[in-house]
């Protein structure tokens, strides 16, 4: 589904990884080793050599708001003075999709947010914002979910909340790439691991 090939990018060289459909491949290392620079890059935010295919299909030269995957991480860039069905319509807009109000209400329902959707992010709790930004990263349909530490600044009981969330989302087909440093998150959610160390796989395992 996901297929890096040779990407050559900051301090990654030559990384080639596959990831199929509907399983979350965790990514561990060092701080520095290149997670995020490797996320960067799949997002499109970074320029990088080699070649990213997405569902079989080459995205080099895909646009970052045109490719088919979102980045969660602990920065939520909710748009304070938009209510939250209002940050959700922005992201449909923003990924040129016609706005789906049967969409929105269902994926607030999903997220357990709907009674939500009039107000803003200074109204809820970050537990809830978390919610918010997940909802919004989803409501576009993307293939794929790159997450990077999402969730580490969170109480351990809304966390796990949140596990089960992320892990419901395999049966609907959604791939996920997450950079994590708590072992227990892996454990949780992660079909593969890949250990990074100072921009080399180090070690890639399937977990049982």
């Amino acid at each position: 589904m996901l297929e890096i090939r040779s990407l050559t990018t900051g301090i990654l060289k030559d990384i080639s990884l596959d990831v199929e459909k509907g399983t979350c491949l965790g990514i561990s290392g060092t701080s520095g080793s290149g997670k995020t620079t490797l996320l960067n890059a799949i997002a499109g935010y970074t320029s990088y050599t080699g070649d990213i295919y997405l569902a079989d299909k080459n995205i080099n030269e895909q646009p970052v708001w045109l490719r088919s995957c979102r980045y969660l991480n602990q920065r939520l860039y909710l748009f304070p003075f938009m209510t939250v069905t209002q940050n959700l319509w922005l992201a449909q807009y923003g990924a040129k999709q016609k706005r789906s109000k049967e969409r929105e209400k269902a994926i607030l329902e999903q997220m357990g947010i709907a009674h939500l959707a009039t107000r803003y992010p200074h109204q809820i709790s970050g537990g809830e914002q978390q919610r918010v930004a997940l909802a919004r990263a989803l409501i576009s349909q993307p293939k794929l979910l790159l997450l990077d530490e999402p969730f580490s600044s969170l109480d351990w009981e809304t966390r796990y909340q949140l596990w089960d969330l992320i892990d419901s989302l395999k049966s609907k087909e959604i791939t996920m790439i997450m950079v994590t440093h708590e072992p227990r998150e892996i454990r949780a959610l992660a079909d593969k691991t890949v250990l990074l160390s100072k921009g080399q796989v180090v070690t890639e395992n399937s977990i049982l």
